[in-house]
């Protein structure tokens, strides 16, 4: 009976490592739709024009860690320069990684480059963290008028990411018998916060990636700016996600996926996952970081391969490019932005997320639902000129 009962809890903690990430047997560069996506909208070769260096300059955001918390790395210079690059058969093609090479081999969805982190006896001085800044716009049509928006994503990089660190002591003896809980996949990057400026180039909306979904906040609805006007984010122990800067330790409702029962959830209808853990933020000291700038193109958002060492348990393998942050249906900025709008038992964002389940991709169904609701908040907010009450 304990074997028993063993292999079914090691079953069970296999499920939910696996929602962490996807299996080495299918890179998420490969998942259906993506190939359309990018044949009809290819990444720019271009850097962020000098005007919009300026504005990513000007909003940049502030990120907050616990003391002592694993910070920023330089992608390249720290990460990609201390490692191998192997074909899908294991075939060395490197051991000398750079940019340029990380380029040559960026359609290659077998291959793998693998981090290998100096030892405390070679280990250089640290370089500047950076992050990296990129600008995308769209326009809405909102009662019959076209709404201009500009997105200012800011990508900071880790070397490797944990679990969440709300895990209970049962999670974590179980999850420890897998892994290491500090280190459960080479590379973190998907840790994205975007700026949305609206009319006159001014912010409006912040979207935060958290683990495989999006979060959007509206100013004066759900964050505050300070008067310098650049956002604060905390960022999680342990998984690395981003969240609106709240002072002490905080708990934040975390969910690998958001199916319809893990979304029923986070919007406060569902009952808690049996294995989900909150997410843990406690910002006290300010990471400074340097701003720098990549052609959308890059590898380092577009590198159909693994970024980081395949790993014999599903969810622990390294990403793609870091342009593989949400599914192909929601790779426009402004679905993303409007998917990503939903608050913590709004009835109304409750009874549209129940309308789009009827839907087979939900996803674009719930942004469209949620459109409305979206800019008419924004028009109640300070920035936008008007003084009434959010919906």
């Amino acid at each position: 009976m304990a074997m028993r009962t063993s292999l079914v809890l090691l079953c069970l903690l296999l499920t939910f490592a696996a929602g962490t990430a996807q299996a080495a047997s299918r890179n998420f560069s490969q998942y259906p739709g993506f190939a359309e996506w990018y044949a009809a909208n290819p990444p720019s070769n271009d850097l962020p024009s000098l005007g919009d260096q300026a504005l990513l300059a000007k909003h940049r955001p502030r990120f907050f860690l616990r003391a002592g918390q694993t910070g920023f790395i330089d992608f390249y210079r720290s990460y990609i320069a201390h490692g191998t690059l192997k074909s899908d058969a294991g075939a060395m093609i490197s051991k000398t990684v750079t940019a340029e090479l990380l380029n040559t081999h960026k359609n290659d969805p077998g291959v793998i480059f693998t981090h290998e982190p100096l030892s405390g006896r070679d280990h250089a001085a640290p370089e500047t963290p950076k992050v990296y800044g990129r600008v995308a716009r769209a326009n809405l049509v909102w009662l019959g008028t076209p709404q201009a928006l500009t997105f200012l994503t800011y990508n900071a990089v880790f070397a490797h990411s944990g679990l969440t660190s709300g895990l209970l002591g049962w999670q974590k003896i179980g999850l420890g018998l897998l892994g290491d809980l500090d280190d459960w996949h080479q590379l973190d990057h998907y840790t994205s916060a975007t700026v949305i400026l609206g009319q006159g180039d001014r912010p409006f909306a912040i979207m935060l990636q958290q683990h495989n979904y999006l979060r959007t906040y509206l100013v004066d609805e759900q964050i505050d700016l300070p008067p310098d006007g650049r956002p604060q984010i905390a960022v999680a122990e342990g998984s690395n996600e981003l969240y609106p800067y709240v002072e002490g330790r905080t708990s934040h409702r975390a969910v690998p996926f958001l199916t319809p029962a893990n979304f029923r959830y986070m919007l406060g209808t569902g009952r808690r996952p049996f294995f989900t853990a909150d997410d843990i933020t406690d910002p006290e000291v300010e990471l400074e970081y340097q701003l720098a700038f990549l052609a959308p193109s890059d590898a380092f958002y577009t590198f159909k391969g693994f970024l980081g060492a395949l790993r014999t348990l599903p969810g622990r393998d390294g990403p793609p490019g870091a342009d593989y942050n949400t599914l192909p249906e929601l790779k426009p900025m402004e679905l993303q932005m409007l998917a990503g709008y939903w608050r913590y038992r709004n009835q109304g964002d409750i009874s549209r997320m129940e309308a789009s389940f009827k839907h087979e991709k939900y996803w674009p169904a719930f942004a469209k639902g949620q459109l409305e609701v979206f800019f008419s908040n924004a028009a109640c907010a300070k920035a936008w000129g008007k003084d009434c009450a959010f919906d």
